[in-house]
């Protein structure tokens, strides 16, 4: 997400609960990361997650009340319920219960939850749950922020900005699209994208397209390796658990275009 996180919970804490949109969140920003790593099966399930967040948050907005987590959801029930709440807009309503019961359908009867479904998961099951998300956030946001008209609107607008990955891959080359990161940011991003997998430093160097192989082992991959960021051995780098920490806060994972 291009908008901070500090600022879409704050535009909406104070109308909805707390615990269930501190979870959204989580499973939003995991949609997002899962699927800039070309992970799909794990996007759909994210996706079938904050959609159970999404259903406890309609629920709350219809009766005041909602199923705890570590229950079982009565998704039918809910969404039809909702239906004839009149005193709800109508994307609170309608369009978020059904299209939260499309994301549920999608894990269980398209070979992401179960072995044997259908079909395998791929790039445009992904990409409609991911953009899914992205509408009812902004749906959530349109009806229940608290701040200015203003800020609510650049808040919506980071949402449905047109991105693309940061990092593309032409016949097994890495290419970063953003040309703006420094060499150690680069390293990092490539290793995110690749993980768990081992990288050699000879890969990393030919795909940012540094010319001083010397200079890029002992002073780029050294550096991150003193830092624990990577650990870097015989020609091998994989990224540590402070690496992918360091990447998800300081390294934007998605180009504005």
């Amino acid at each position: 997400m291009s908008i901070q996180r500090t600022k879409l919970e704050a535009a909406l804490s104070t109308k909805l609960p707390k615990d269930i949109l501190i979870t959204l969140l989580d499973e939003y920003q995991k949609i997002k990361q899962q699927f800039f790593l070309r992970k799909f099966q794990p996007t759909e399930l994210n996706a079938a997650r904050f959609s159970e967040c999404t259903l406890r948050l309609i629920e709350f907005l219809d009766t005041g009340n909602y199923t705890a987590f570590g229950t079982s959801l009565n998704t039918q029930k809910i969404i039809s319920r909702v239906e004839k709440n009149t005193s709800l807009p109508e994307g609170i309503r309608f369009f978020i219960p059904r299209l939260t019961r499309v994301l549920l359908d999608i894990r269980n009867k398209r070979d992401v939850a179960h072995v044997g479904g259908e079909v395998s998961p791929n790039y445009s099951d992904s990409l409609l749950v991911s953009h899914s998300a992205d509408w009812i956030l902004v749906e959530l946001i349109r009806n229940y922020h608290t701040n200015s008209i203003d800020e609510a609107r650049k808040i919506v607008e980071s949402i449905t900005e047109t991105k693309v990955p940061v990092i593309a891959e032409v016949d097994d080359f890495v290419r970063i699209q953003n040309t703006k990161l420094k060499t150690d940011e680069k390293t990092l991003l490539i290793l995110y994208y690749k993980q768990p997998d081992k990288v050699s430093d000879a890969d990393l160097r030919k795909w940012i397209r540094y010319k001083n192989s010397s200079r890029y082992r002992t002073e780029i991959l050294k550096m991150l390796d003193n830092a624990a960021l990577i650990h870097y051995e015989n020609s091998f780098c994989t990224l540590l658990p402070k690496g992918i920490k360091y990447v998800e806060k300081n390294i934007t994972l998605e180009l504005i275009m």
